[in-house]
């Protein structure tokens, strides 16, 4: 519902912030380790969870919007309130939780206060895959933004000159064309194409 908040902080308390949003207070609760780098009358934008029970609603909030996406895995595993992950994400940063999970690293998990043995199987067991899986897309992500983004358009021009796909695409695996332009790559798979 409330994605993120733009606010001067009005008041500081040890587990929570009061933010000012245009002349109203929101009170956030956040990780202690981001309560640790905040000033009052700081401006600052927090990215928010809103948590609703039958008998209260809160808001918990975070400086990163990987915590809060991290924030919302934790909530995700049975046994584990929005209290007790905030409480975990304060004791140890997101990455070596993550770490933590995708190695099956019970004993960093366990030094964290409240996570007991069986808590700390229960967090690796539900969440590994899907640490791993997001992991493995940014990996992926990475490798894509380092491919030439004129192959594509050099492909189409090629296949315009009568070449099919497949001859194009053999042709590429075997040229360096890291950070070439259009006609250079162009060029090259035609002078390619010639010795074939």
């Amino acid at each position: 519902m409330y994605a993120f908040f733009k606010g001067k902080i009005d008041k500081i308390y040890s587990n929570r912030i009061i933010l000012d949003v245009n002349d109203i207070g929101y009170e956030i609760y956040i990780p202690e380790s981001d309560i640790y780098t905040l000033n009052i009358g700081e401006m600052v934008k927090i990215y928010t969870y809103l948590h609703v029970r039958e008998d209260e609603m809160k808001l918990f909030g975070f400086k990163s919007s990987e915590s809060l996406e991290f924030f919302k895995k934790l909530i995700t595993v049975s046994g584990v309130g929005p209290k007790a992950a905030i409480g975990i994400i304060s004791k140890v940063d997101t990455e070596s939780l993550c770490v933590a999970i995708a190695t099956e690293n019970i004993a960093a998990l366990k030094s964290v206060p409240g996570i007991g043995p069986k808590m700390a199987q229960k967090i690796i067991f539900e969440l590994k895959d899907k640490v791993l899986k997001e992991k493995v897309d940014e990996i992926q992500n990475k490798v894509k933004e380092k491919i030439n983004p004129n192959i594509e358009e050099a492909t189409t021009a090629l296949e315009v000159l009568g070449y099919t796909q497949k001859q194009i695409k053999e042709v590429l695996e075997k040229i360096d064309i890291k950070d070439d332009s259009v006609e250079d790559i162009i060029r090259k798979v035609l002078k390619q194409m010639q010795k074939m």
